[in-house]
């Protein structure tokens, strides 16, 4: 198995001329990591056997299967690797037909090497959108992407939502950590009536401050240091979708101007730009800290905050719906069971009662999470009160986390309560790619195509809970 660590893009060239694959290489060496194939077969053999992010196919060759053959296997192993087509004899109708098998563009065996890279990022750029944008619609159809519960809270909440669906003004999500904020936003876009466009998701504090306005408005080649080319923003790539802002109280003073300007005049620049891009995406914004506290600090402008609570939705704890519970391990146990590939378990009746007498700090999260752990843990066909951790039985915590005051303000009392959480999720994930790994055998590649992820992500995930 060839493994790449590279920030590079991973591009094949598919050629049975081996001088000119030696030149074209050499050219390419500098911007790419470049693989070689001399016919289709060796080629089909390389691209199930690595991420491959854009590929280079000759239309002829002098033996076995022509270059529109080779395509068509190509586009069945995957339909979004853009392929440029290299011709220097092939007819108009040759061209044309590659054009209609998927080939994203074609290039003479003599091109012009500004204009050969622009068209490599360019396909590279529209088959990562593709993806992203497939993997959205896939996911937001799932049927563990509806909400669950019968609860009088839950209730409001869905009559809430479909009453916002329609109305394309910005709605702000309020709720602590962890009940669900972005699943309300994910259904008042499937509700609505750009519910076939793009959902875009955005964790503001998961993007370094100064970094955050190129995400989300994109910016110019040469705009600052690295910016080699231009890149569009979060906006640019959800319209006229939904663009979902979580976190919004972790967006920078700067980026709240400009996040003002594009809710009221529908307009932004991209950073080191001058051109003003009109933009169509629906707003939805989330938090779970206080913003009007945050106004009185100075730390949120308060015409943003009038701005953003048009539509208010808040989302209620789980602590607030108990009843909810058992439907909610039943939905949770279904959809773990399934992405294990194991018999569908069920919780037993003592296993339920605790779980419904514990107070969720951490919501809905939290207690997904215990789901995939005793699901994990149990070796029968039912979860019984043993396969339960520690905690929810009212027994020392098996997660030993050090709280070093006991907290004060809300504010304190919140972060405590992620800290908790977000300890119990890593072990969660920890749990999750061990498992991940067994079962393909610890092959990177494969395991990160099961989750529609790229190498290098899975890659960051098993080096942050150490299981490189």
């Amino acid at each position: 198995m060839t493994t790449h660590k590279t920030a590079k893009p991973l591009l094949l060239l598919i050629d049975d001329d081996y001088d000119f694959s030696s030149d074209f290489l050499m050219l390419l060496k500098d911007y790419f990591e470049c693989l070689s194939a001399e016919d289709g077969e060796e080629g089909i053999e390389i691209i199930k056997q690595n991420n491959i992010d854009v590929i280079l196919l000759d239309l002829m060759f002098e033996e076995k299967e022509n270059g529109i053959e080779i395509l068509k296997k190509i586009k069945k192993i995957d339909p979004n690797i853009p392929v440029i087509m290299i011709t220097d004899y092939a007819s108009v109708d040759t061209v044309l037909d590659a054009m209609k098998q998927g080939a994203y563009d074609y290039v003479s065996k003599t091109p012009n090497m500004k204009e050969l890279l622009l068209k490599i990022r360019q396909s590279i750029d529209l088959s990562e959108y593709k993806r992203k944008t497939d993997s959205l619609k896939k996911d937001a159809s799932k049927e563990f992407y509806k909400i669950v519960g019968t609860s009088k809270e839950i209730k409001k909440l869905k009559e809430k939502i479909l009453l916002y669906a329609h109305n394309l003004n910005t709605v702000l999500i309020t709720g602590e950590s962890g009940v669900g904020k972005e699943l309300v936003a994910r259904q008042i876009h499937l509700n609505s009536s750009v519910k076939n466009e793009a959902f875009v998701a955005v964790n503001c504090a998961a993007i370094p401050k100064e970094l955050i306005e190129s995400e989300l408005f994109g910016h110019e080649k040469g705009a600052f240091t690295g910016a080699t080319k231009q890149k569009l923003g979060k906006f640019e790539l959800a319209s006229p979708g939904t663009i979902f802002l979580d976190e919004i109280s972790e967006l920078s003073l700067d980026a709240q101007v400009k996040l003002l300007r594009i809710i009221q005049n529908r307009e932004f620049e991209r950073v080191g730009g001058t051109k003003t891009i009109k933009n169509s995406a629906r707003i939805i914004v989330a938090t779970n800290r206080n913003l009007e506290a945050m106004i009185e600090n100075g730390k949120f402008r308060e015409d943003l905050f009038y701005r953003i609570d048009v539509l208010p939705i808040e989302v209620p704890p789980l602590r607030n719906r108990k009843e909810d519970i058992p439907e909610l391990v039943e939905h949770f146990s279904e959809q773990i069971c399934y992405d294990l590939k194991i018999k569908k378990k069920i919780f037993s009746e003592e296993a339920i009662t605790i779980m419904t007498k514990y107070n969720w700090p951490g919501n809905i999260r939290e207690l997904q999470n215990h789901v995939t752990r005793a699901i994990i843990s149990s070796e029968d066909d039912t979860v019984k009160k043993q396969d339960l951790d520690s905690k929810l039985k009212g027994e020392n915590s098996s997660i030993d986390f050090v709280i070093d005051k006991i907290p004060e303000t809300w504010e304190e009392m919140d972060f405590v309560r992620r800290k908790a959480a977000e300890q119990v999720s890593r072990e969660i994930e920890k749990i999750f790619l061990k498992n991940l790994l067994k079962k393909f055998n610890g092959n990177i590649s494969k395991a990160a195509q099961s989750l529609g992820l790229n190498r290098s992500s899975l890659y960051k995930m098993l080096k942050r809970n150490n299981l490189e």
